[in-house]
Order: structure tokens, then C-alpha cells, then sequence
């Protein structure tokens, strides 16, 4: 896959790069154990599930076939996937061929991983992994799922050799629908927002009461409504009554944009002193960006809480591609 024909999805501690068409479709769990779901138009085409490890691998493996070779499709979810046919005329389970010794990616590829592969052929193909992380200590299990006729053979490798189930050097990637950013990576989904031109996640530290938000919105001008991006952001702002702030306009990334820093309100003598202090020193508890990139016609906005002055603002706008530069 080439950098324009992918797209990264990360969700808590998992990010994987897949083929730009290919979306996030269903999620549960957390952090530490949970499952997702990717599709496109046709069938589901990505399933990961990880927990906290180590799990036996041959065990886990050897039970996945026989549920496999039973006519499956099997769902890491529990469920059949029922987008794919497997189903013959006569009704009864098409019969799979189940390989337990498939080598689907390399201990190179992940080397601080104890890696199993499998792969599967019949009415419908794919190719899996499970592992147990000797960093994170999780365990996880993913597939890659495909019709006879695609051959995804080496598309499925690409995908599956992109997958990680942490981050590094204390940062990790978040990504939904073409929105990808880095974050700390004791920084958890709080909330989250996706609607057909608005998409906005909100992530909140384990402890210490910091916070970070990044939203985008699509159709500009009809956001905008002839507003600048100055103007629509004081009025975006308008409504808020836990924040104080003041702003400057300025180029984001190379666009019209904002800046904007300030406090949050209803804190505790002590803590609100704290926080005049760090104001003074030229620093400030809460800071945003919002940014017009008209080459993509995206609206962003980026808010942070944080001890530090924007130390957190600043790398998470850094890492976000607004646009592919021809």
C-alpha cells in the first residue's frame, strides 16, 4: 500500500495502517481488553482482540481452528460474521482447510512479540496472528478476512505487520476516519463524536485531571458561514463557562488559524493559584489551536489541559496531516 492509498486507525491501545476504504465499524472494551472491527463495502475485513497477557498461544490457536474448520466464519467478537457466505446449497457449512502452521509474518516483523500464525481457505480466505507483547504484556489475536477471488495475500501481511498494540516512547496514535493524531499514552477515550461532518475524541489522563480534545469538521462553509476562523472560534466558544481565555490570530500549519490560552474556572483556591503562576511564567493550564485547511476544506480544533504550557498541544497539532502535499 502506498501513503496515499492507506489510512491509520488507532483506537485505545491499538493503531494499524489499512487500505484508505476501509473503516472502523464496531468497538468494545477499554484499554486493557477490548475488540474492534474493521469493514468495507463488501464484508468485514479486520478483527482484533486483545487482554491482559500472556495467554497460551497453541492452546488459544488450536481452539480457534476447530472453530474454524466447524464451518465458521468465526468472529473474535463471539459472533458469526454473517457478511461473508459460507453457507453451500445444501445448507450445511462450507468446509474449510485450516493451516495452524502458516508462517503469516516474521519474528523480525515483531520482535518483542512470541508470535503464532494461521491462515484458512474455502467459501472465504484470511490469515491471522496472535501474540503475547513482552512490552505491554497484552495479548492479542487479529485476522484479515478476504474473498477467493481478491487475493489479499500480501495485503493482509502489509496490515497485519503494521499492527501494534502500544505506543512508543510514551506517545501512541489514535485515527478514525482519516483523523490521526499522537497522544500520550496514559491519555484514555473519554468521549467521542462521529457524525457525517463532525468527528471529535476526547481522551482524558488516567490521573491529574489533564485533558485533550481534537475535532474536525468538513463542508467549511457551511460552518463558517462567512466567518473567519477568529470569528467562528470566539463564537464556538461563546457558550463555555468552564474556561477563561484570551486568543491571537496566527498561521496553524501553514493556514489561517488561532491560538488561544487561559484557565479553567471552579477550581480550588490553592490550584487556581497555581495555575496564575504558570500564567505569569508565560505558560497556561488550558490552550487551543483551530486551523481552515482548504486544500482538504477541514475545519480542526485542538484544546488541552495539561500541567505544562502546551507541551501536549503542540505535538498532538504536529503530528495531524491536514492535507497530503503533492
Amino acid at each position: 500500500m502506498s501513503a496515499d492509498e492507506r489510512t491509520l486507525i488507532g483506537w485505545h491501545s491499538i493503531s494499524v495502517w489499512t487500505p484508505a476504504d476501509w473503516v472502523l465499524a464496531a468497538v468494545g472494551g477499554d484499554d486493557r481488553s477490548g475488540y474492534l472491527r474493521i469493514d468495507d463495502q463488501l464484508m468485514p475485513r479486520l478483527q482484533v482482540k486483545w487482554s491482559p497477557g500472556p495467554i497460551d498461544l497453541q492452546r488459544k490457536r488450536e481452539e480457534y481452528a476447530k472453530r474454524l474448520s466447524g464451518g465458521g466464519p468465526v468472529s473474535l467478537g463471539g459472533r458469526v460474521l454473517r457478511m461473508v457466505p459460507v453457507l453451500g446449497k445444501s445448507r450445511r457449512p462450507a468446509q474449510l482447510e485450516v493451516d495452524t502452521e502458516a508462517r503469516v509474518l516474521s519474528q523480525r516483523a515483531k520482535p518483542k512479540k512470541d508470535l503464532l500464525g494461521f491462515a484458512w481457505r474455502g467459501r472465504y480466505c484470511g490469515m491471522g496472528v496472535l501474540w503475547n507483547c513482552e512490552v505491554c504484556e497484552r495479548a492479542v489475536i487479529a485476522q484479515v478476512s478476504w474473498l477467493p477471488q481478491e487475493r489479499l495475500h500480501e495485503t493482509a501481511r502489509e496490515v497485519l505487520a503494521s499492527l501494534e498494540d502500544h505506543g512508543t516512547e510514551g506517545w501512541r496514535w489514535w485515527g478514525l476516519d482519516g483523523l490521526s493524531f499522537l497522544a500520550p499514552e496514559s491519555y484514555l477515550m473519554e468521549r467521542h463524536k462521529r457524525l457525517s461532518r463532525h468527528l471529535e475524541m476526547r481522551l482524558a489522563a488516567k490521573k491529574g485531571g489533564s485533558w485533550l480534545s481534537v475535532a474536525r469538521w468538513g463542508m467549511v462553509s457551511l460552518v463558517l458561514e462567512g466567518r473567519t476562523v477568529a470569528e467562528w472560534f470566539a463564537d464556538h466558544l461563546s457558550g463555555r463557562r468552564d474556561i477563561t481565555w484570551q486568543s491571537e490570530e496566527m498561521p496553524v500549519k501553514g493556514h489561517e488559524g488561532i491560538a488561544a490560552w487561559g484557565a479553567e474556572r471552579g477550581l480550588s483556591g490553592g490550584v487556581r493559584r497555581a495555575l496564575g503562576r504558570a500564567v505569569r511564567r508565560g505558560g497556561s493550564a488550558w490552550t487551543a489551536c483551530a486551523w481552515h485547511c482548504p486544500e482538504a476544506n477541514r475545519l480542526y480544533l485542538v484544546e488541552s489541559v495539561e500541567p505544562e504550557s502546551g507541551e501536549v498541544l503542540k505535538a498532538v497539532v504536529d503530528s495531524i496531516i491536514c492535507h497530503e502535499e503533492p
